[in-house]
Formats: C-alpha cells, sequence, structure tokens
C-alpha cells in the first residue's frame, strides 16, 4: 500500500512540475545580458539583448522548431519594424517569411529556410534565404530584389533587373 501511495504522489508531482516555469539568464563573458529563457511546458520563449542590454529578438521555440513569429527590434530611431512569420513545417525543415512594417503598411521581404534541431542556437544559425527578397528605402518603396536558390543546403543568388 505505501508503494501505491509512493507511485500516486510521484505521478502526481511529475505532472505538476511540467506547467512550472523555468527562467535562466545567459550572461556574455563581459556581464552583459545575452538572452533570458522561459521554459513552460514544451516551449522555450527566448528574448535577446544586444551590447547595451535592450531586448533586440523575441522568439518562441517549441522541441525543434520556432513558432509564431520572430520579432526583431533591431534600432528604435528607424521607421520600420521587421519580423519573420513562421508559416509551416516540412521534414527536416521549417519556413518563415520576413515581413517588414512601415508606417503605410507591411511589405514582404522574402522567405527563409531553417533547419529543425533541438538545439535552438543551430536552429537560428542554420537560416537560408530562399526565393525573392525584396530590398526597401525609408519610405517602404521598392529599390532592388534578389533571388535566392537552396541547392544542397548551398545558397545561389541572383540579382534580379526589373524592366522600367
Amino acid at each position: 500500500m505505501r508503494k501505491i501511495n509512493f507511485i500516486i504522489v510521484f505521478t502526481l508531482i511529475l505532472f505538476n512540475c511540467k506547467d512550472t516555469k523555468f527562467q535562466t539568464k545567459i550572461y556574455y563573458p563581459n556581464g552583459k545580458l545575452n538572452y533570458t529563457s522561459e521554459i513552460k511546458k514544451d516551449t522555450n520563449k527566448l528574448i535577446f539583448f544586444d551590447k547595451n542590454e535592450k531586448a533586440t529578438m523575441h522568439l518562441n521555440f517549441y522541441k525543434d522548431h520556432f513558432t509564431g513569429a520572430i520579432c526583431y527590434n533591431k534600432n528604435p530611431n528607424l521607421p520600420f519594424k521587421d519580423s519573420i512569420n513562421i508559416d509551416s513545417l516540412n521534414g527536416p525543415y521549417f519556413y518563415g517569411t520576413e515581413y517588414i512594417v512601415f508606417k503605410n503598411g507591411a511589405k514582404r521581404m522574402g522567405t527563409y529556410r531553417y533547419k529543425r534541431n533541438l538545439d535552438f542556437e543551430k536552429v537560428l544559425s542554420s537560416i537560408q534565404p530562399f526565393g525573392i527578397h525584396n530590398t526597401f528605402d525609408m519610405n517602404g518603396n521598392i529599390i532592388g530584389k534578389d533571388e535566392y536558390m537552396i541547392i544542397n543546403d548551398t545558397i545561389y543568388n541572383t540579382k534580379i533587373v526589373e524592366n522600367e
């Protein structure tokens, strides 16, 4: 009977721990904050910081891929915000579309492919552009286009010249 009570108590503790948040702060060698990690269930909410300890990137990592949107706050003086919306999963990869949000609306920048991995840092470093990518001026006007192809994990870039 004691053994059954122990198993029941242990099982309850185990299931209750899955809802617990675990928070971690990771620092650079110079003592400045690099990123924070808040794990709840299977999702890791990450916030990365610049050298002045201002938040520069927010993302959610679920098991082996990012979910939702990766939001960048690169420079508050710029007239736009940047984010990559995760669109789909396919085999060992997942995909996202980058949008630049200007005062006059969102503009599609381009698409990216990531390799799925249990280590979020390896996933971040696996980013590869593909398809058409737009370049904008500060007013949101397209000033250039590039096309990217991925062949055997190698990226090939072609500058697109529009007829005027």
